[in-house]
């Protein structure tokens, strides 16, 4: 052995350091993992006083067990990287970081500086009252990040505790949408517009949107056996109270997974046959959700307009029935020697090709019905075709007020922001804005944009808004690139698309915010290992 080795061994400093490092990894992944179990199992079900200060407790729940976590994870890289001073170099962590990383540090850049120039100190640092998506959360997100993709290692084990934890949330929400409560609620009213353990159907809406696409995902990945069943039944119960919890953005979120599981399965004959199951699952939950009415001791206590359409009549029965005879002719195709759907794609192209002219058919017709005076072939009749204040329940109007604060900010506040979490601060300071936000509102307090994306603009401005986009998009193609080495990245990115696309009509909150940054690491963590 030469003298180099020698220097190297376990009783060197090296070596002893080598040693350290491996603990303290052991260590890191020890940490999160608790900090993962507690978020996936215990967060979504903990209630203090019922829906009462729900929206509080949870953030105050959330807050806590974050700073303990990512202290002592900050504690502990400390701890290494004093350890690895004489060692480390600039270069080499410049070359480890991927897109994603640099626009996570982009990100964080923004929000120091925005909350650097706001005028709104106090609320920039919280939040806004009851949402606090202020500095301190958004600090909390990106250590999560962090944090996740460096120390957490990821098996499927804990995939099973992700799916147990939100898998009982959907279920509760389906029985208290039939009226069927098990707990008290802490003296307030069964208001339907709360539901499960997470209180508002929109803030249902956003944790559901990130965690059904993970078991769809998973089933669709073709696992056998008790797997394949359990995700089936995951499914199943996240589709029924997906069409039943109320909030018409789940849709958008539905829409978004069903055609990004279309698109990857031109890939080959059994995934394909998976997307004809879940789609078979979907239109079979749509009618139990129906059956479930005529049960005795039953009552829907909630309904929106395609949630009756989807579980009170007969469409899914019949688009039901014509999926099935369409899924057994395909399983008689794929029993054919050399028939393989990937030499099809063509005909994936032209279903996006039509969606895209629907898509651009339906954007002619809303600005004509809105700029023409009686519109286009009597439809200006149909309020969804004319944007307005209340279309789309009142999307109108907030991303309205959202685009008028935009215009009357300061060139440096449109680069920076206005500060985070502050858009109901500034659009209130505003005199023409804020008298036009009451006649609209009343005393309810606009505090976001319902449009994730415009929220972001108006917070972190421009800089912002770039960052924000470039980690979702950086994060989305990384894992779609080695998603055929690890299947486990292709639920990750039905995450982040699932997240993204639901969020376009709704906004950030601590009950979906955490766990797709959480997601984000643990992908970005296999990303790296793969």
């Amino acid at each position: 052995m030469s003298e180099k080795q020698e220097k190297k061994g376990p009783g060197s400093a090296d070596g002893q350091g080598l040693q350290f490092q491996e603990i303290a990894a052991e260590i890191g992944n020890s940490i999160l993992t608790a900090y993962f179990l507690v978020m996936m199992l215990l967060y979504p079900l903990y209630m203090k006083n019922g829906y009462r200060e729900i929206g509080d407790d949870k953030y105050f729940f959330f807050r806590k067990v974050t700073l303990v976590t990512v202290l002592l994870l900050l504690c502990l890289t400390a701890c290494i990287l004093l350890l690895k001073r004489k060692s480390l170099s600039i270069t080499a962590f410049y070359k480890r970081l991927s897109g994603t990383d640099w626009f996570v540090y982009g990100y964080l850049f923004v929000l120091l500086l925005s909350y650097a120039g706001t005028p709104f100190r106090e609320e920039a640092f919280l939040g806004a009252e009851g949402w606090y998506m202020g500095l301190l959360s958004q600090l909390l997100f990106v250590g999560i990040y962090f944090f996740f993709s460096r120390y957490f290692r990821w098996n499927d084990k804990k995939l099973y505790a992700m799916l147990l934890g939100s898998g009982l949330v959907f279920l509760l929400g389906i029985l208290n949408r039939y009226s069927v409560y098990l707990f008290g609620l802490g003296g307030s009213k069964k208001m339907a517009i709360y539901i499960s353990t997470l209180g508002n159907i929109n803030w249902f809406s956003g944790y559901w949107s990130v965690f059904l696409p993970i078991g769809a995902a998973w089933y669709w990945l073709g696992r056998s056996g008790w797997q394949r069943a359990a995700a089936g039944l995951y499914v199943v119960t996240g589709f029924i109270i997906g069409v039943l919890q109320g909030s018409s953005s789940a849709y958008l979120a539905l829409a978004g997974m069903f055609l990004f599981l279309f698109a990857l399965s031109f890939r080959d004959n059994r995934r394909m046959c998976r997307f004809l199951e879940l789609c078979i699952l979907f239109l079979l939950s749509c009618q139990t959700a129906r059956l479930l009415r005529y049960v005795p001791g039953l009552a829907i206590n909630y309904e929106s307009g395609p949630g009756v359409v989807l579980t009170d009549t007969g469409l899914t029965l019949y688009l039901g029935m014509a999926v099935v005879i369409f899924y057994l002719f395909f399983r008689v195709l794929t029993g054919r020697k050399g028939f393989q759907i990937a030499q099809w794609k063509k005909l994936r192209g032209a279903v996006f090709f039509l969606l895209f002219l629907a898509a651009a058919a339906f954007v002619m017709l809303l600005v004509v019905n809105t700029c023409k005076p009686g519109g286009v072939f009597g439809l200006s009749e149909v309020p969804f075709l004319v944007f307005q204040d209340t279309w789309a329940n009142y999307r109108g109007a907030t991303w309205t007020d959202g685009v008028l604060a935009w215009r009357s900010m300061t060139p440096l506040q449109k680069l920076a922001g206005v500060g985070p979490d502050c858009f109901a601060a500034y659009l209130y300071s505003i005199p023409e804005l804020a008298e036009r936000a009451f006649s609209q509102f009343g005393s309810s307090r606009l505090t976001n944009a319902h449009n994730e994306w415009l929220t972001v603009l108006i917070n972190q401005g421009i800089l912002g808004l770039f960052c924000f986009i470039g980690i979702f998009g950086a994060a989305f193609g990384r894992f779609l690139k080695k998603a055929e080495v690890r299947p486990d990245l292709y639920w990750c990115a039905a995450a982040v698309l699932t997240y993204t696309v639901h969020n376009m009509v709704s906004f950030q909150h601590v009950l979906n915010v955490p766990f797709i940054f959480m997601i984000l690491g643990i992908g970005e963590g296999i990303r790296r290992n793969s």
